[in-house]
């Protein structure tokens, strides 16, 4: 029975003590007095733009935006999607393809009849390459359907593609837009 006892002790004594003897929490210090302070700087981002054309069309006439590149240079890849209202401009084709490897294929009309056009293209000799500035990478085509006096934009944007331009050095960059309106008459 003593021998019961000094176990019990024993037990109770190294239970109360693992939990007595906990550290205090550590609070690291604010200011590294050892290292100075880092200041980080964001490398210049190339610019790349996409123009469209701005239209004045007829309700019921087709018309084509012309889709033009500034700053194309050593371009490997580009992906985006196009928006406009679809109650002002019914989606009618993608034509007049202005860079080596693209086509109908590069381009996603599934949702279209909501007012948007997907676009994936990249070099097919993986290599990059350049184009002057002002060179037509495409032409999007639409009926104006609108009453008179309406007017859409036709934008560039991460919706739902999101915005990828890179170029041969793996930089990626910066999505510039000029233009792209059409104004039913």
């Amino acid at each position: 029975m003593k021998n019961f006892r000094y176990h019990l002790l024993l037990f109770i004594v190294v239970v109360m003590s693992a939990f007595s003897f906990v550290p205090m929490s550590h609070k690291p210090l604010e200011i590294n007095r050892f290292i100075p302070e880092a200041v980080y700087e964001l490398p210049p981002v190339s610019i790349f733009t996409l123009t469209a054309s701005d239209i004045v069309a007829a309700n019921g006439e087709e018309v084509c935006i012309e889709v033009k590149a500034k700053e194309f240079e050593q371009i490997l890849s580009m992906q985006y999607s196009m928006n406009w209202d679809a109650n002002v401009l019914k989606f009618k084709a993608v034509r007049n393809f202005g860079l080596n490897g693209m086509g109908l294929q590069n381009f996603g009309s599934h949702l279209a009849a909501n007012g948007t056009l997907t676009f994936s293209w990249y070099d097919p000799a993986l290599r990059g390459f350049s184009k002057p500035a002002g060179t037509k990478l495409y032409e999007v085509c639409f009926e104006a359907v609108g009453e008179p006096g309406s007017k859409a934009k036709f934008e560039f944007n991460g919706k739902p593609t999101m915005v990828e331009i890179a170029n041969s050095s793996g930089v990626f960059l910066d999505l510039r837009t000029e233009g792209g309106a059409i104004e039913v008459k």
